[in-house]
């Protein structure tokens, strides 16, 4: 069930201030993405808008080929897991999850409840009532409910954001495949990029209202069309430094005096104000051209996070071996050509990638 939207936008009252400014986006049949981003960057009122909860100021939605942005909630076959959970206080969690479950639901739904119950590990609450179950639990229901329907399309608004982070390890998977299997069309909508890079075909990000980039998550990480993409997808995030082209590289404002080389690079013309960003996994320790002073030295458990006063810059490298580097000593440090990125100074778009033209 293809999703398209169409010139989309959204605004609220007589306010002239869009929510959701101009949106074209199109999900295909089967296919499962994710709106990643901050709050109020436009990602829940598109969501509301799909699920017919807020009425579309401008544009289409056309869901199968047929126009949906007109219908009532009821009359889309969405199902929805939200993030406030909505469950029906007098009923028990198995009724919860079967609640509208009937004709055209399979030949034993019973049975489809107890397997998404098993899926997500709720099993032993099935007979309790919401009240006074944990939010993680509820959660779980909620997302369980979404599920269950045999729906057109499938959203879900923050649906593991309660649970400890063992279990939304564990789960995640387990939908992803479960989609997967049934060719659910799917739109999950994410505060943070973890769950959206771990699940979703393709990731659509947005800010201010304004799609900022469409793509896999291979795609935005190595080819972000601009700063903001660049810094909000990754973790630790990239490191940017504000410079000018000079030649075959890049002088770099602040203290110290630091050019990074491009040699045989596809660099913007000299004078050119930039932006020259490299991802903290790119970051050389123990040898380059550049010297830094440790600023601190973590090691998670599977790599090392190490921050660095680079002239008076702060510049974090990640390695997946430990460094015995302690804080306030200087180590040597430098990065590939080939990994670097160039964004312009005053639109943060996109320049180049490496080797490559934007």
């Amino acid at each position: 069930m293809t999703l398209t939207l169409n010139h989309v936008s959204k605004a609220y009252g007589r306010s002239t201030v869009r929510a959701v400014r101009d949106l074209d986006l199109q999900i295909n049949d089967g296919e499962f993405v994710a709106l990643p981003g901050s709050s109020g960057c436009g990602k829940t009122s598109t969501l509301r808008m799909v699920a017919g909860f807020e009425a579309v100021t401008e544009g289409t939605i056309t869901l199968a080929g047929c126009r949906i942005d007109g219908l009532s909630p009821a009359r889309r076959n969405v199902g929805m897991a939200f993030e406030g959970y909505a469950l029906y206080p007098p009923l028990t969690i198995e009724d919860n999850i079967g609640f509208g479950l009937g004709r055209g639901s399979g030949a034993d739904p019973k049975q489809r409840v107890r397997d998404l119950a098993e899926l997500l590990e709720i099993g032993p609450i099935l007979k309790r009532k919401p009240a006074g179950l944990s939010g993680g639990q509820q959660q779980r229901a909620s997302l369980a409910r979404a599920l269950a329907r045999h729906a057109d399309l499938h959203l879900l608004d923050e649906p593991m954001g309660q649970l400890e982070p063992q279990l939304r390890a564990v789960l995640r998977g387990r939908v992803k495949a479960l989609t997967k299997a049934h060719g659910l069309t799917s739109v999950l909508v994410k505060h943070d990029q973890t769950e959206a890079n771990a699940m979703a075909d393709r990731i659509a990000v947005m800010e201010g209202g304004v799609l900022q980039q469409y793509g896999t998550a291979a795609e935005l990480r190595d080819r972000p069309a601009n700063l903001f993409v660049a810094t909000f997808l990754g973790e630790p995030p990239m490191n940017t430094m504000p410079g000018t082209v000079e030649g075959e590289g890049v002088r770099l404002q602040g203290e110290g005096n630091l050019r990074a080389a491009l040699p045989g690079l596809a660099v913007p013309a000299a004078g050119t104000e930039i932006v020259l960003g490299v991802r903290p996994h790119a970051v050389m320790l123990g040898r380059g051209d550049w010297q830094g002073t440790v600023i601190s030295n973590h090691w998670l458990g599977d790599e090392a996070h190490v921050a660095l006063d680079v002239g008076g810059r702060t510049v974090v490298a990640v390695t997946h071996q430990r460094v015995a580097s302690r804080t306030g000593s200087v180590v040597p440090l430098g990065f590939a050509p080939g990994n670097t990125h160039l964004f312009d100074a005053e639109t943060g778009h996109a320049l180049m990638h490496g080797a490559h033209p934007a």
